[in-house]
């Protein structure tokens, strides 16, 4: 195996990391956010911080069920492919 191929796979193995972290940290951080969301009402640094971490939720998980995907289609286990996972 080069150099090149095992510093990708160590670069992939990294990026999934930081993309499972980032996505248990956001839906952590969600849910008493949207607790006191639903017994009162949100001021807008709230309101700014649950968008911000759904969207940091939604980037990471899309990561990591993107990355699921290369290696399925690698090993011929789909057979259906998803246009924006290309």
């Amino acid at each position: 195996m080069s150099e090149a191929k095992r510093g990708m796979g160590a670069l992939r193995v990294l990026q999934f990391v930081v993309a499972l972290v980032f996505s248990i940290y956001s839906v952590s951080s969600l849910m008493p956010l949207f607790m006191r969301a639903i017994l009162r009402r949100v001021n807008v640094v709230e309101g700014i911080s649950i968008v911000g971490y759904v969207l940091v939720a939604f980037l990471s998980i899309c990561t990591i069920a993107r990355m699921i995907y290369a290696l399925d289609r690698r090993a011929g286990r789909v057979r259906n492919r998803i246009g924006w996972f290309e």
